[in-house]
Order: structure tokens, then sequence, then C-alpha cells
């Protein structure tokens, strides 16, 4: 199996930080769309990968409903209007709910994480 990337280092680019990623879904399947088209236009995802796995989620002692692990997972979006090519993760180690505007764009370092007493009941 090939290394993600070629096994070459990977970031997404600003274009597509701090809210600036978009896309929708038609049925259950989720599109992204080009951060620097007009118009929605649709990327490819050219590949993905497990970019970080653990087997407990350090969130589930916050909450009632228990994630089954913790996880990244990374894709290579290029859309073939522009031949823009960026990077972006999925995660279920990051924000755990809230608000967007709330958080400011920032995930919530594990030490500033709710204590066990704002466990959801």
């Amino acid at each position: 199996m090939s290394k993600f990337n070629d096994g070459k280092p990977y970031h997404g680019s600003n274009a597509v930080s701090h809210g600036k990623l978009r896309g929708a879904t038609d049925t259950d399947y989720f599109y992204f769309f080009c951060p620097k088209c007009a118009h929605r236009q649709i990327m490819r995802i050219l590949e993905y990968g497990l970019h970080d796995e653990k087997a407990q989620n350090p969130y589930n002692e916050f909450f009632k409903v228990q994630a089954k692990s913790a996880f990244t997972l990374v894709f290579k979006l290029h859309c073939e209007k522009c031949r823009h090519t960026d990077f972006v993760k999925i995660s279920n180690m990051g924000w755990q709910g809230g608000r967007y505007d709330e958080a400011n764009g920032k995930v919530i370092p594990w030490d500033t994480a709710p204590s066990v007493s704002a466990k959801q009941p």
C-alpha cells in the first residue's frame, strides 16, 4: 500500500482554514466546494489517509454517547476548474459540539476541556 501524498508532508493552506472551506450534501454524500472558485465548484477527492488513530476517544468521559475510537482522516482535494489542490482533515478528537463562532475557529486545548462535572446527563 502506498503512503498518503507519496510520503511527502502535507497541511491545509490558508484557503481552507478558519471556516473558508465549505461543502454540502445532496443525499448522504458530502461534497467540498473549491474555496477559490465562484459558484460552489465541487472539488475531487484524490486521496485519503489515516492521519491519527487512538483506541480510546479522550472525550468519552465527558459524554453519555461514546465514540468507539478516536481518529483523524486526511483528504487530498483538487479543483479541476482552477487546478487548486489542498488538504483537509476530519476528526473526532477536536471539537465535541458547541458553536463555531463561540470557539472562534479554535480547538479547545485538552487542559481547558470541560471538567467531569460538566458531563452531559
